[in-house]
């Protein structure tokens, strides 16, 4: 079992499967890595810019609440009937101050939004010490008077500071019952002929105006909200402006992020120094107002890890499927054929050497399968050549046995006759008889041995001898040796006299007249043997001489019809190389020449004497 897991992590497959997988983890990690430290960056500039657009949406709603009691405010400056009601002293006919508080009760009802953001107005001339006041039932439960009004410790300081709240939020004297924040307001009613003022318009504005928009902000967001008047600072807590007085430690401006160059974005150190946060503020159009949303960074990391999840998760999943369709692809076109490659060698070892096309496909894997297809096909090829080798082999020893029928018989009995002929004076019968005795004493020892050169003449002259007392001496033989040395070169018994016997049936017989059988022996630079056997007869179409070292020439009367030509030239193969054996060259009616090459190769008691 280990063993089999072992083996099956070092396959190529397995390996191809994890280096993949490696660098798809690696490209993961870095594409995961890239894409945290880009989207933390872009989702801080995002969630910036966001809280910044929807801030400044904020402000402009709390701008336009303001704007809409500064309009009020506004209307009773300008109008006449107020101006009338503060030019005119103080008497019982009230006709003006009905007129003036008739405009200001229509233009307090038409807009529907002041009752909620105002909590009074009051109108004060100083000619007269009556006063017109707008205030719902709520806030009326104490008479207000104008020297109450004008007694105010801070009534100066606003009057100085028309248009700006110099004192914050605080609580409206004239409510007794509980405690109601204001933001007071004192607005100067100018004289409609001269330089100077005539009264006064006192403005007690709810905190609504700013706690509104944030609570209907709250219901999108779960950021902090500050907010600046002048020198105080406030922070929004349950709808409620409560005086806050913490500065933030400033670690970075990231002012740069802002859309607006009203805005200024800062990251400061938490209250409790365990975290950061980011704050963006922006002015509103009441001068010395600000409004500031505090955006808790550990809501930053929050949406940040969960998107690096989302993306990380995203990565998995597409690493995993793509390991698995990996897998699926290498297993369909790596395993399946490595398996089937592997299968067809176990057939080639079991014996099975024929060609299995279903290995052969269109990659390189197909090209190994076609490779081994060849590769079987050969080495059956050589199997069965080497078969035929062996059998044509043990044939040609069967044809040697059949030849030598009890030679050692025949060879006493023509000893006989020999002796019989000498004493019958009969020279001929006993030279036939003394050569056909040699030549099958030759053939007992078979023609698979080597002899000398000098000794495979000898027995020629033996053959020749009998073949010239057959054609009453019509036929001749020479000899051309070059060198004595050559005679000692070894060579297979009776290879000439197949050749020979050739010569005097297929070349001199048919010509019907005397003829001459040339043996010539020479050595060629090579240091191989040439003995070249020429008759002078009839010659040979190159068709029939191609023949004769492939079919065996038809004889009738030949003592060696059983080892022919070609016979003799797979013999001489057999032994020493394809390069060697026989060759022919013949001329119609002119000449047949059999070519032998052999090495040059001396017996191994000349070869250690010449030592």
């Amino acid at each position: 079992m280990k063993n089999t897991l072992t083996r099956s992590f070092h396959t190529i497959r397995a390996r191809i499967l994890l280096s993949t997988i490696s660098l798809i983890v690696i490209i993961s990690t870095v594409i995961t890595s890239i894409s945290y430290f880009v989207v933390s960056s872009n989702l801080q500039q995002n969630l910036v810019q966001t809280s910044e657009t929807k801030l400044s949406f904020l402000c402009s709603s709390i701008d336009s609440n303001i704007n809409g009691i500064k309009g009020f405010i506004r209307s009773c400056q300008i109008s006449s009937k107020i101006k009338n009601f503060a030019l005119e002293a103080q008497t019982e006919n009230n006709s003006r101050k009905r007129e003036a508080r008739d405009f200001v009760m229509e233009t307090y009802t038409s807009n529907a939004s002041l009752p909620s953001q105002l909590i009074r107005l009051v109108v004060i001339g100083k000619s007269r010490s009556d006063i017109i006041q707008v205030v719902e039932s709520p806030y009326s439960t104490i008479t207000v008077s104008a020297d109450a009004i004008l007694s105010l410790p801070y009534f100066e300081t606003l009057h100085d500071n028309q248009g700006e709240v110099s004192t914050g939020i605080i609580m409206d004297p004239f409510f007794t019952t509980k405690q109601v924040p204001m933001i007071p307001f004192v607005s100067s009613i100018g004289h409609p002929y001269k330089a100077g003022e005539i009264g006064y318009i006192f403005t007690e504005m709810s905190p609504s105006v700013i706690t509104a928009p944030i609570k209907n902000y709250l219901s999108e967001t779960d950021s902090y909200f500050y907010f600046r008047i002048g020198d105080y600072r406030y922070q929004y807590i349950d709808n409620t402006l409560v005086p806050y007085e913490h500065t933030f430690e400033i670690i970075e401006d990231l002012s740069s992020l802002a859309l607006s160059g009203d805005t200024s974005i800062q990251k400061v150190r938490n209250t409790d120094g365990t975290g950061t946060s980011i704050l963006i503020t922006r002015p509103l159009d009441t001068k010395g107002w600000y409004v500031t949303e505090c955006l808790d960074e550990t809501l930053l990391s929050k949406t940040i890890f969960q998107t690096f999840f989302l993306i990380a998760l995203i990565v998995i999943a597409a690493s995993s499927f793509i390991g698995i369709m990996l897998s699926l692809f290498l297993s369909k076109t790596v395993n399946v054929p490595v398996k089937k490659l592997k299968a067809r060698m176990k057939q080639i070892v079991n014996g099975n050497f024929e060609r299995d096309s279903s290995t052969e496909w269109d990659h390189e894997l197909g090209d190994i399968g076609k490779n081994i297809n060849d590769l079987s096909e050969n080495v059956l090829s050589l199997m069965n050549q080497r078969i035929e080798d062996e059998r044509q082999k043990k044939d040609y020893e069967y044809k040697m046995l059949q030849s030598q029928i009890n030679p050692h018989f025949i060879y006493n009995t023509l000893n006989s006759i020999k002796w019989m002929a000498t004493i019958q004076n009969a020279p001929g019968i006993a030279e036939m008889t003394t050569s056909l005795s040699r030549l099958l004493k030759d053939i007992s020892k078979g023609t698979t041995n080597l002899v000398d050169l000098k000794h495979e003449l000898s027995l020629l002259d033996d053959y020749f001898t009998i073949q010239q007392y057959r054609y009453g001496g019509t036929i001749t033989l020479h000899y051309t040796i070059e060198e004595e040395e050559l005679t000692s070169c070894r060579i297979l018994n009776f290879t000439l006299q197949p050749i020979v016997e050739n010569a005097i049936f297929h070349g001199i017989g048919p010509k019907g007249s005397a003829g001459t059988i040339e043996i010539h022996i020479y050595k060629d630079e090579d240091r191989d043997i040439h003995i070249d056997v020429t008759d002078d007869g009839v010659g040979m179409d190159p068709e029939v001489a191609a023949r004769l070292l492939e079919n065996e020439m038809p004889t009738e009367s030949s003592f060696f019809k059983e080892i022919g030509i070609s016979n003799v030239h797979k013999r001489l193969q057999y032994q020493f190389g394809n390069k060697y054996g026989l060759s022919v060259s013949s001329k119609p009616g002119e000449f047949t020449t059999v070519s032998i090459l052999l090495p040059f190769q001396k017996n191994v008691s000349e070869a250690d004497g010449s030592l």
